[in-house]
Order: structure tokens, then sequence, then C-alpha cells
């Protein structure tokens, strides 16, 4: 999800808790969950509950920001180099491929088809987080989920500061108790609370 909806509060991440013990992983986690949880169950929401797949398309581009009224569309803050302009037309760019989105089989097939047309379109030379993030909110409505954790920007800071190397490793190389949640999420976890992890904690 690119570090979490853009409403999402941060997580209680400290370096010493008010006892003055180190954080543990168990705690982090915890502590991401319970801030979290909410925001995940809206985007499930918003996202793998669009009421087309051009609904659910456009809606892959941007984060939400709930008001009084519908939920409004908006960039999430890493990705405002990028322009509302730019991410506006490569929507429209990749809605002309919607048959090649729609038959992607699994995260990498759909990764690899949003690359594809960014290179067809002439659209983006360097967006490897925004077409993650896309792949990853547009394959809620496909119901395909990553199955590896794809390190990227604060989420592979993260990774190296427990000790965990390449571009999409394993969920089971994060170790017995973060690496059971699902990729996508322990990708979230990463970058949020990258600051706080330290090498060790996965234990091993």
């Amino acid at each position: 999800m690119g570090c979490g909806p853009r409403q999402a509060h941060r997580p209680r991440c400290a370096s010493r808790k008010a006892d003055g013990l180190e954080w543990t992983l168990e705690d982090l986690i915890e502590a991401y969950q319970a801030d979290y949880e909410g925001d995940r169950v809206k985007g499930d929401r918003w996202w793998a509950q669009a009421p087309s797949p051009e609904e659910a398309l456009v809606r892959a581009f941007y984060d939400w920001e709930e008001g009084s009224g519908p939920p409004r569309r908006i960039l999430n803050s890493h990705q405002f180099r990028i322009g509302y302009s730019t991410v506006a037309k490569a929507a429209i760019a990749a809605a002309r491929h919607m048959p090649r989105l729609m038959a992607a089989e699994d995260f990498d097939q759909l990764l690899a088809a949003f690359q594809t047309i960014w290179t067809i379109e002439e659209v983006f030379s360097d967006a490897t987080l925004l077409t993650y993030d896309v792949a990853e909110r547009f394959g809620r409505y496909r119901n395909i989920h990553p199955a590896k954790v794809y390190l990227h920007a604060g989420a592979e800071a993260g990774a190296r500061a427990l000790g965990v190397q390449g571009q999409a490793p394993e969920a089971q190389a994060f170790g017995p108790v973060l690496g059971r949640l699902p990729p996508s999420e322990i990708e979230n976890f990463l970058c949020i609370c990258k600051s706080q992890l330290r090498p060790g904690m996965l234990g091993g």
C-alpha cells in the first residue's frame, strides 16, 4: 500500500516504551495493527468492492481521504513528485489496456502488465513505487495479491534494518512472527516502522 493510506495516523512506534524498555517486534506489530486495521478494512472496501473494472482501475491510482461527503481521491505523499496531472494521464492510458490487465493471473503478471503499459504509452520512465501501489490496489479488485514482499523505498530500508536482503523476498524471510502477516502487510509495516526496526529483532 505504499506506507499506508494518507488519512491514517502514524502507529505508536517509538524507540522506547513509557517504562523505558525497548519495543519488541511483537510490540511494534501490535501497535501497527491497532492503528491500521480500520484503514485496511476501509481500503479493502474502497478498492476491492469497486462497482466495475473501470472504476477499480481509476481508484487504484489514488489513496482516499474521508470527509462529510464521498471519499476524495488524493495522491499518497510519496507520489507528490509525480503529480496529479501525470497520474491522471497514466490512469487514462492504463484504461486503454484493460484486457491486458484483466488477463493477468497472478501479481507478478499484473505488475508486469502495468510496466508494459508505461513503456507502450511512454508515461513513466521511473515509477517503481507507484506501479506497485497501483498493481496492489487493482489486484484487490481482481483478488490477486502479492505472494512475495516487494521492497522499495521505505520498505527496503525497514527490511535492511532487520538484515533481510533482496528485491522481493518470501514472507518466511521475516521470521515466524512478522512472516505470518500477508506480504502486502509486511511491506506496509516495514515502511511505517522502519525507524524502530533493528538487527536481531527477527531472532535466530
